[in-house]
């Protein structure tokens, strides 16, 4: 009995441990089947949340592309064309684009040589040289020509200070003023409220004519064979009625185009209307796409501030392109077109392109700064640092300039161990500027505040405490 009992209790201690730990192995086991079952249903959850994002992100970035081409195809399209619209179809502008020729040397001489070719025409100078050669003698008539050319020569001089007067440049501007406004009415299909010559807009040169015709009085009358009294002929007189009066006051019958220079010709109105409602209407379109694209692609982009660089990059690019290709046509219009003979066709060109590079040239700016912006406001570590750099040395000037502690950081210190560099550097930047741009006084008064602000704010920036000579201390 006494090993009976003994060898029980051990039997069911044994039997217990065996129990337990096969039970425990069965927990644990049963512990891996359901941590492995809930790792799987948290993959599948993950790939079911996971997926598709994917899925849509690889779809916004191709679309992102898409409109991002768009957009720059559709602005480098519009700038060019904005331009002219505002250029050539606006009679302000137009006007004031083609102020200029009347200025231009090369211009005046040609219309110098016009006008007096039509001043011989109204006075018939070579036939009445001829006549009175010819009751001379038959020999006289061979100084027919060298008399008129000489004649030509003087009336031309005469002409020429007309056209150099400002009662040209008066003329001048009003009669592009009347052109340009009778051309686009056209074009815009109120034929009723401007007036046309069997269906020809004409620039009218009859008020110079008769200023040319003035100039040369005396001449006049000696050809005419009697003292001539020109009329006063205004700008605005229509043409038909200036011409009477000249005929009437030089007794002779000038021809119906006399005076008058063809600009527009109504045999492809119909064509030339649609062309212009079609321009418009597209031209509007595209405007209200610019900003509609731009906000739909930063819309649809992952990564937005990538986008908006692109952006600007491929505006600027854009713009730089639209004024290469201005170039390009240019050379290829002096190439096609003798401008010597037509020196309009070079000052207007010259005039039109300096237009453009101004309208270009802001408009790249702002890209410009748009991009930079978004470079500087990014994650980047350089614009980080940047941004610190910056923080600190405005605290620093802050600082030095309210007469406050200064911060003792990096960069605060590489300032003022560098500040009498830049203070030099300031100085020479702006006489630089002040040498090679031409500034307004405004401008000229802005330069020297800022200036003067930069070199005060390095001036406090000084160490405190300098070191003293000790040279000068032991003496």
């Amino acid at each position: 009995m006494m090993f009976g009992v003994p060898w029980s209790g051990t039997e069911a201690t044994v039997s217990e441990e065996g129990t337990g730990e096969g039970r425990r192995a069965g927990d644990d086991e049963a512990e891996l089947e359901r941590v492995r079952a809930e790792r799987d249903d948290l993959a599948h959850k993950v790939e079911t949340l996971e997926g598709p994002p994917q899925k849509r992100h690889r779809t916004r970035r191709i679309v992102a592309a898409i409109l991002l081409v768009i957009t720059i195809l559709v602005f480098t399209v519009t700038v060019p064309a904005a331009w002219g619209a505002r250029t050539v179809l606006n009679t302000d502008r137009y006007v004031a684009t083609v102020a200029p020729l009347a200025n231009d040397p090369a211009v005046q001489e040609s219309i110098a040589r016009k006008v007096t070719a039509q001043v011989f025409e109204a006075l018939n100078v070579e036939g009445v040289i001829s006549d009175a050669l010819a009751s001379i003698g038959d020999r006289a008539t061979v100084l027919a020509g060298p008399l008129t050319t000489a004649l030509r020569g003087f009336v031309q001089e005469q002409v020429l200070r007309v056209v150099q007067s400002d009662a040209f440049d008066t003329f001048w501007t009003e009669a592009n003023r009347f052109v340009h406004t009778q051309v686009v009415e056209i074009l815009k299909g109120n034929e009723e409220q401007v007036s046309v010559v069997e269906g020809k807009v004409l620039l009218n040169l009859v008020p110079l004519i008769n200023l040319a015709l003035a100039q040369i009085d005396r001449v006049a009358s000696d050809l005419i064979g009697r003292d001539v009294t020109l009329p006063t002929i205004e700008p605005d007189t229509p043409r038909e009625e200036a011409v009477n009066r000249i005929e009437q006051a030089l007794g002779v019958d000038l021809p119906d185009d006399y005076g008058s220079i063809e600009v527009y010709d109504a045999d492809s109105l119909a064509a030339l209307q649609q062309a212009l409602f079609t321009f418009q209407r597209l031209l509007v379109l595209l405007l209200v796409m610019i900003p509609v694209l731009i906000a739909v692609t930063l819309l649809v982009s992952t990564r937005r501030r990538r986008t908006l660089i692109q952006l600007t990059v491929g505006g600027a690019i854009g713009l730089v392109l639209i004024r290469r290709f201005a170039i390009i046509g240019r050379d290829s219009l002096f190439e096609s077109v003798d401008t010597e003979d037509f020196p309009s066709v070079r000052v207007l060109t010259e005039e039109l392109m300096s237009s453009l590079f101004r309208y270009t040239g802001v408009l790249l700016a702002i890209v410009l700064l748009a991009l930079l912006i978004a470079l500087l406001t990014g994650p980047y570590p350089w614009a980080v640092a940047l941004r610190r750099w910056v923080g600190d040395l405005g605290r620093g000037i802050g600082a030095a300039v309210g007469g406050r502690p200064l911060p003792d950081t990096g960069r605060v210190r590489w300032v003022r161990e560098h500040r009498d560099a830049l203070m030099l550097a300031g100085a020479v930047l702006a006489v630089v500027l002040l040498l090679w741009v031409d500034l307004s006084w405004l401008a000229f008064v802005i330069v020297g505040v800022l200036l003067a602000l930069y070199e005060l704010a390095l001036w406090r920036l000084a160490p405190t405490g300098e070191p003293e000579d000790t040279s000068e201390a032991a003496a």
